[in-house]
């Protein structure tokens, strides 16, 4: 009678046999080491911070790779993450698809809430989306896009398209300047977005006021429905543009996030109106009250703007409606409900 091994056994012998091979690994470089420790002890501390401000708060990250060309790291599963207090020239929230940021003369780790000085680049691959802060202002980068952070809020972007959502710039801050091959985009307060190719420049504005200087110098002002093509030729078209629809489609797929948790209805409906482009309705008598006083609980984190619409509202009594184009419509069921 022959007695047979577990082939667990077997494997755990032959797995124990090419450790041995292979040696010990070599240990990382001292201040690589240093760098990751103290990246790990802050996420900690940020963590352990916001579990005693937010008992229950439920977090959802969204997988995701960045390379950093420089230093040859690479981060998986980057989170989105509040904006620090103090200012930088960019800070990182969260990305995407697949997406390079280099540093000048920099090696370091990348991680959602990252600053990043003058001199970065983010370019964004085919599948890829960057949301970031420059200053006080919200971008996020598209797909194929291609951004040099400046100093004292500027950028540059050299190809693809950016989205931006702006307040009003605080006394003696500059505002956010937009660079591209084909001239400079500032803002007073607004949403827009520009998008570069090989032959020409779109200024489109959703919200706000936008003055676009060519590189000839001469100026074009943009209002809310409005949108400037500067060609490679020097030439400017002009034209009307709806504030929502198609065009404007790509950059909800990341989006900051909005903590609805505790939050009234009618301030979710608001935002979602705003991310939009949408003008808010309300039917019938004692809705807009009703709104206010239906409280709010969970999270949308990593849901689109649209995905987050559905979500949230079937949890409600409330019905809405998007078949007006430009109007979001909520009503309450009765006879003065339109229907979703």
């Amino acid at each position: 009678m022959t007695s047979e091994r577990d082939p667990r056994a077997r494997g755990h012998d032959q797995i124990a046999r090419l450790i041995a091979e292979a040696g010990p690994r070599p240990a990382p470089a001292a201040q690589l080491e240093q760098q990751v420790r103290a990246a790990v002890e802050e996420a900690w501390q940020q963590a352990a911070a916001r579990r005693r401000l937010r008992r229950g708060a439920r977090w959802m990250a969204a997988a995701a790779s960045l390379t950093v060309l420089t230093a040859g790291l690479l981060w998986v599963g980057l989170y989105r993450h509040a904006v620090p207090a103090a200012a930088a020239d960019a800070t990182l929230l969260a990305v995407r698809g697949d997406v390079t940021v280099q540093a000048r003369h920099e090696q370091r780790l990348i991680a959602a809430g990252s600053r990043l000085p003058a001199g970065t680049t983010v370019q964004s691959a085919s599948n890829g989306f960057v949301l970031m802060t420059v200053a006080a202002d919200s971008l996020r980068l598209g797909p194929n896009s291609r951004l040099r952070i400046g100093a004292g809020g500027e950028v540059r972007l050299a190809a693809g398209r950016m989205y931006v959502e702006t307040s009003e710039p605080a006394r003696g801050a500059p505002p956010l300047v937009v660079k591209t091959p084909f001239g400079r985009v500032s803002h007073l307060g607004t949403q827009f977005q520009v998008r570069v190719r090989a032959t020409a420049m779109a200024v489109s504005v959703r919200s706000g006021h936008v003055r676009v200087k060519d590189a000839s110098g001469q100026v074009q002002h943009l209002a809310a429905g409005q949108e400037v093509q500067v060609l490679a030729g020097g030439q400017v078209q002009r034209r009307a543009v709806s504030p929502y629809g198609p065009q404007w489609a790509w950059a909800d797929a990341l989006v900051p996030d909005l903590p609805i948790d505790g939050r009234p209805l009618s301030a979710f409906l608001d935002w979602y109106a705003h991310e939009m482009g949408l003008h808010l309705v309300l039917v019938g008598q004692g809705t807009a009250a009703a709104l206010r006083h239906t409280r709010l609980s969970g999270s949308i984190a990593g849901l689109t703007p649209n995905q987050a619409l559905v979500a949230v509202m079937a949890t409600t009594r409330f019905e809405y409606d998007t078949k007006v184009p430009g109007e979001l419509r909520i009503s309450m069921p009765g006879p003065t409900s339109r229907g979703s």
